[in-house]
């Protein structure tokens, strides 16, 4: 008797210590759940204010740059791309986005810490020329939605405390609450022509 008690304790000691599997998904769910994002106004000034959250530390060189950037970045993007594109390219897009976004957030960077002395940048951003001629035209094999993508394009100057500056063309993408960056240039990443390609 006294063994089957000892066998029935340590046997409770261990699922305590171990915790059954549904404590385990819930709490591991809990630790995942995300925490609450500022929302931006869906405009010139909002798109500012979310630059401004990735570029005001940039005047402390903090480390962290990828997880501030992580707002730019299409929220749940494969359930995104399916809404816009055949399901044959869902996967493939979340690929190819999941480094142009990269690309975009260290080509940022780069051209900051050009100039060593410049120790913080703000961002003036507005709506691009619509009527502005490009020969560039899109990649003749570029994945095609299968309805249209709310592509939004912006013209970005981003200027130094001290006076320096530089502008790009950049396509956002508005989804819950803030702009989501979707390429550079004159076409999103995924009609943008290869420079690398004859």
């Amino acid at each position: 008797m006294m063994k089957a008690l000892k066998i029935v304790a340590c046997a409770g000691v261990c699922l305590l210590l171990c915790g059954c599997p549904k404590n385990q998904v819930q709490s591991r769910g809990a630790a995942a759940q995300p925490t609450a994002q500022k929302t931006y106004s869906h405009d010139e000034g909002g798109l500012e204010q979310q630059f401004g959250h990735f570029l005001a530390p940039y005047s402390v060189r903090d480390a962290d740059s990828q997880r501030r950037f992580a707002i730019f970045a299409i929220p749940e993007a494969g359930n995104w791309f399916a809404t816009y594109f055949p399901p044959a390219d869902v996967e493939q897009l979340g690929w190819d986005y999941e480094a142009e976004v990269d690309e975009y957030r260290k080509s940022l960077l780069n051209v900051m810490s050009m100039w060593p002395y410049a120790m913080s940048f703000r961002a003036h951003c507005s709506r691009a020329d619509k009527t502005r001629h490009t020969d560039l035209q899109p990649r003749a094999d570029a994945i095609k939605p299968i309805q249209e993508v709310p592509v939004e394009s912006f013209e970005i100057e981003f200027v130094s405390e001290s006076g320096r500056r530089f502008s790009q063309l950049a396509n956002f993408v508005y989804v819950s609450g803030a702009y989501r960056y979707v390429g550079k240039g004159a076409y999103p990443f995924w009609s943008m022509p290869d420079a690398t390609r004859k």
